[in-house]
């Protein structure tokens, strides 16, 4: 079985390039107001990161005193730009305030997660942003370092390489990748009551980032998500909608014991079948755990 960060993260990599492309095509068009309507602002919680590892991201428009109305809901475009400024990948998305929204004087602030995909590059990325219509396929202009074709440089990081114990195999008890056809980027495994992820002992301190859910509201009680090596248990996560799915648990390096591989057990005190809980509502008869969307372990 291929490890996690290469069935998931790379073929997400080449689509998100692939959309990156067409939008940018898309997108450059110069008709619009002339003055820059916006400042552009983001702040990364670290500048250097493996591949396949998560990125925090902050971002920040303080909307000009002069700006006019806008009528359309434009779209925030990101770009990180390899050495030679192409795209190699990109996190698209809505602003938190709709753009229609925006008036002169407001500051937008809002923060988002994206993972660094398993890309062929290692070196400094810049990181460009811009504002881009869907319906009229111009972009805005925006007050900050131009890139060209309304493309703005607002940060600069490091991909770095991914250790070998950052490539996570799923091993038993774990049900085949899905996707959505709304959202084929967007995939997960679920897991049965017992699943494994075996990884090389990075015999240092490290840090495990999982993003995990429950289906809580199916059975009488949260479920409980355990995550042990060996007797050792690492962490015990209740799944209940109200709380954070994306967790940061750190792991000494003792707890990964003197073996040269390790396997990690997520233990799901309770399973469902979707078919005997919507009673035949949906068909699927299959015992599920929680769904995993991302597992990524790091040293520190």
């Amino acid at each position: 079985m291929l490890p996690v960060a290469a069935h998931i993260t790379v073929r997400n990599a080449l689509l998100v390039c692939c959309v990156t492309l067409s939008l940018g095509a898309m997108g450059c068009g110069q008709t619009g107001p002339a003055s820059p309507i916006a400042t552009p602002a983001v702040g990364l919680n670290r500048t250097r990161v493996p591949l396949g590892g998560p990125l925090e991201m902050t971002y920040r428009f303080t909307v000009a005193e002069d700006a006019p109305e806008l009528t359309d809901d434009y779209r925030v475009f990101v770009h990180f730009l390899d050495v030679d400024g192409q795209v190699m990948f990109s996190d698209d998305h809505q602003p938190a305030t709709p753009a229609s929204s925006w008036r002169p004087g407001q500051v937008i602030n809002y923060s988002r997660r994206t993972i660094v995909p398993v890309y062929p590059y290692i070196g400094e990325v810049t990181v460009a942003i811009g504002l881009y219509s869907r319906v009229m396929g111009d972009r805005l202009p925006l007050a900050g370092d131009h890139l060209g074709q309304r493309e703005y440089r607002v940060a600069t990081m490091e991909m770095a390489p991914q250790s070998e114990s950052g490539f996570l195999f799923f091993e038993d008890g774990w049900h085949e990748v899905e996707s959505v056809p709304e959202q084929p980027e967007r995939e997960w495994q679920w897991t049965t009551d017992r699943a494994t992820i075996s990884f090389r002992n990075p015999r240092a301190d490290s840090t495990l980032y999982l993003e995990v859910e429950g289906r809580p509201e199916l059975l009488d009680a949260p479920q409980i998500l355990t995550l042990a090596i060996d007797d050792t248990v690492i962490q015990t996560l209740e799944m209940v909608p109200t709380k954070p799915n994306f967790h940061i648990i750190s792991i000494p390096a003792a707890s990964f014991g003197a073996d040269d591989a390790v396997m990690l057990t997520l233990n799901v005190d309770q399973i469902f079948v979707p078919a005997l809980v919507t009673e035949g509502e949906n068909s699927d008869d299959r015992e599920l755990g929680v769904q995993v969307f991302y597992a990524f372990l790091e040293q520190k």
